[in-house]
């Protein structure tokens, strides 16, 4: 999967909370379909019991953050709606 298109797909066609605090939240309610991270270990383990869609993208958190326009790091992506992208199935 080619994660640069894939999150551009989900920025233009899905919605989506960014941050750790949003989307644990968010996760907490319901209302997420999956969850996209940074290849950082500490999110690993903070997620791996999640019961949704996991996605770890090979990039850092600032990386992350330039892809959807931040000017500071994004190291969790929460799907609500996936859009046109591939953030809906399991890797």
């Amino acid at each position: 999967m080619d994660y640069n298109w894939e999150l551009g797909r989900l920025k233009e066609t899905g919605k989506f909370v960014l941050g750790e605090k949003a989307t644990e939240k968010l996760r907490k309610k319901g209302g997420l379909k999956a969850v996209v991270f940074s290849n950082e270990p500490h999110l690993k383990s903070k997620f791996e019991n999640v019961d949704m869609a996991k996605f770890v993208v090979p990039m850092n958190s600032v990386q992350l953050g330039n892809i959807f326009g931040k000017p500071f790091s994004v190291s969790v992506v929460g799907v609500v709606d996936a859009g046109s992208s591939k953030f809906q199935e399991n890797e």
